[in-house]
């Protein structure tokens, strides 16, 4: 776990909190995937789905990130 925060600092520094922090949100997906596969454990469909609101988030959340944001408002426009 020690070396693993090496890369995980290395990540945040070359692609920016803002962009990688998000990544870490995939962890609980991440956890039930490696569980089922190494530990052979059961995943319900229950787990299935919070899995997937998991990840819908975090794609809704990145969207919004790239989004080009508008200066000013409606006031600020002259004609």
């Amino acid at each position: 776990m020690f070396l693993g925060f090496f890369a995980w600092y290395a990540g945040l520094a070359r692609g920016g909190v803002a962009q990688v922090g998000q990544l870490q949100l995939t962890q609980p997906v991440l956890t039930l995937l490696w569980s089922a596969v190494l530990l052979g454990e059961t995943v319900t469909p229950a787990s299935l789905g919070a899995a997937l609101v998991v990840l819908v988030c975090v794609v809704v959340l990145q969207g919004e990130r790239r989004r080009p944001r508008r200066r000013g408002g409606p006031r600020s426009a002259r004609p």
